[in-house]
């Protein structure tokens, strides 16, 4: 009979401290005076909690709520703590379509910062950012604005064994860097800095077990015209074929890419090149144009490529043959 990790007094008190504090949000904005739960307004700050499933041996924790303010900074503070690191072997961050000026930034200094391991922690998912999303979600540094500045890598440092990673914006090239022999899925949502993940990505050679790859393409594809992007913010055709001619490449299972620009000659070109490679396992090649929306009042102006958001019907000319 296996045996599951004892849980921690702070991590079990944790789900009704962040409930005592969307309370305790609730009495302010009605001034002290108590609300009926079953007619009130549904304000985004009642859905904060902190979830506790057993997973694995040990615990799967799953945090919904905004990424600032003292549920998140409790948060933190809990799995800083090496007791309850632990007995953690899945780790879930998301939350409500909040932020400022269009981003919705995970800062996870005070844990980053800290000693603390996680040495049972097989997956970690921070939700990337979802098409009807107003704000980008992105994993960011605090000295710095808007920049990943290498935190994943930090993150992974702390994870030995881990083997699934789901982050909102791709990592910078100290990712790299770090020895995840058991990484199995790699997913990268979109944001509008790549940091040339799929070039690094060529070249890595700490990543001995990874199948599967899902990678979303810039996210400036659909918020500037072409001239107006930051030079390399999209990746190119020959990163990709470089991946494909790579040993990491030679080892995907599933490869799934999100809203390229890569037409069909580009495209049937990648396909080719993994199935030259005769000592390889057949490759699961998926194209997914899943791409972030846009307000229907904006197109007039003309301000953003848009006309993607509005196709023919993909039965018919000319997307039909």
């Amino acid at each position: 009979m296996t045996t599951l990790a004892p849980l921690p007094d702070a991590l079990r008190l944790l789900p009704q401290r962040l409930h005592d504090l969307a309370l305790a949000t609730a009495a302010e904005r009605n001034d002290g005076a108590p609300e009926d739960p079953l007619t009130v307004p549904l304000y985004v700050s009642d859905f904060t909690r902190l979830s506790l499933a057993p997973m694995r041996q040990g615990w799967h924790v799953e945090y919904f709520g905004d990424t600032w303010g003292d549920a998140f900074d409790e948060t933190l503070a809990c799995l800083s703590r090496q007791d309850v690191a632990d007995c953690l072997t899945s780790l879930s961050f998301s939350g409500p379509d909040s932020g400022a000026n269009g981003s919705r930034e995970w800062m996870f200094t005070p844990l980053l910062e800290s000693p603390v391991m996680f040495p049972r922690l097989r997956s970690l998912f921070i939700k990337p950012t979802q098409p009807e999303d107003h704000n980008q979600s992105l994993v960011c540094t605090s000295d710095g604005i808007l920049e990943e500045g290498g935190d994943i890598a930090r993150w992974v440092r702390k994870t030995p064994h881990l083997s699934e990673l789901t982050v909102p914006n791709a990592p910078n090239a100290d990712f790299f860097a770090v020895p995840l022999p058991q990484l199995t899925s790699l997913c990268v949502g979109a944001h509008f800095a790549t940091q040339h993940f799929i070039r690094h990505l060529a070249a890595a050679t700490q990543l001995p077990g990874l199948r599967l790859l899902d990678f979303s393409e810039s996210t400036e594809q659909q918020m500037a015209w072409p001239a107006d992007r930051t030079p390399g913010g999209i990746t190119a055709f020959e990163d990709y074929e470089a991946l494909l001619h790579s040993p990491v490449g030679a080892q995907l299972r599933v490869l799934r890419l999100r809203n390229t620009c890569l037409d069909l000659a580009q495209l049937q070109q990648l396909q080719q090149l993994q199935q030259l490679q005769g000592v390889r396992q057949r490759l699961q090649f998926m194209v997914i144009q899943s791409t972030i929306g846009g307000y229907v009042s904006h197109f007039a102006q003309d301000v953003f490529p848009w006309r993607h958001l509005v196709p023919a019907d993909p039965g018919l000319a000319p997307y039909r043959k």
